[in-house]
């Protein structure tokens, strides 16, 4: 099994997103899969100008084709079993620079309207699908609570609904992110034992062919209470700013 994970993340290596997107890919591995991770901060992908010329007057191809990395990262896709878009949420959604690609998705599919199998107006793709590969969302979140994942989750569920070759696989979402830093959370045990979930994820996908929903739930277990967290976290911005809390102006 091929596996490759696109990952959104501004901090790049740095961060919870990548600690739970590695555990996972290190899970997968053991399994036997071959993984490979692209980070989207150290590409030079441009923004899509809406120009229409991949639709209209070169089908298929980008104006930006041969001067940025948007290409090149398209072929790593290439005989992948599984894709994973791994992003911390940023307002409600993914990270800029996870929308710039998924924009600059658009060349693959053709302007015509068509009506889907679920009455849906869909854009074709420009090629036929011969099987459907899947496509996995990680994330993690700045807060404690799982319904902050909902906005994104149900954008690449949509997102993903136009990708003639991938069905939506399901999503691992890690809430209260930061207390998977030990500068917030000194309980290092707690810590291993979420990411080890990860990781156990990735053996089953490999394994079972699918994340077992015990996973999916496990993931998300608490790593303290809602109270503990915002008090911590506060306390490592002070002690991080050398200052305390400042009064809202007027």
């Amino acid at each position: 099994m091929k596996i490759l994970a696109i990952q959104g993340s501004p901090q790049g290596k740095r961060g919870a997103t990548d600690k739970c997107l590695q555990s996972f890919m290190e899970g997968a591995k053991e399994a036997g899969a071959d993984t490979e991770t692209r980070y989207l901060v150290k590409m030079n992908i441009k923004f899509c100008t809406g120009c229409m010329n991949c639709w209209m007057v070169t089908p298929g191809r980008c104006i930006y084709r041969d001067k940025d990395d948007m290409h090149g990262l398209l072929d790593s896709w290439k005989g992948v079993d599984t894709m994973i878009w791994a992003s911390p949420v940023y307002i409600d959604g993914v990270t800029g620079y996870m929308k710039v690609m998924m924009d600059r998705m658009m060349p693959g599919a053709l302007p015509y309207i068509d009506t889907s199998e679920e009455g849906h107006s869909r854009h074709p793709s420009r090629r036929k699908a011969k099987e459907k590969k899947k496509l996995l969302l990680m994330s993690t979140c700045g807060f404690g609570e799982l319904d902050n994942f909902v906005p994104m989750e149900m954008h690449i569920k949509a997102a993903v609904k136009n990708m003639a070759d991938y069905i939506y696989a399901g999503a691992l979402l890690r809430p209260m992110g930061p207390a998977l830093d030990e500068a917030i959370n000194k309980n290092t045990d707690q810590i291993n034992k979420v990411l080890g979930y990860f990781k156990k994820a990735g053996k089953e996908l490999v394994v079972d062919g699918k994340v077992s929903d015990e996973s999916f739930k496990a993931v998300t277990e608490p790593l303290m209470t809602m109270q503990e967290f915002a008090e911590s976290g506060n306390a490592y911005i002070d002690a991080s700013t050398g200052s305390q809390r400042p009064e809202a102006k007027k």
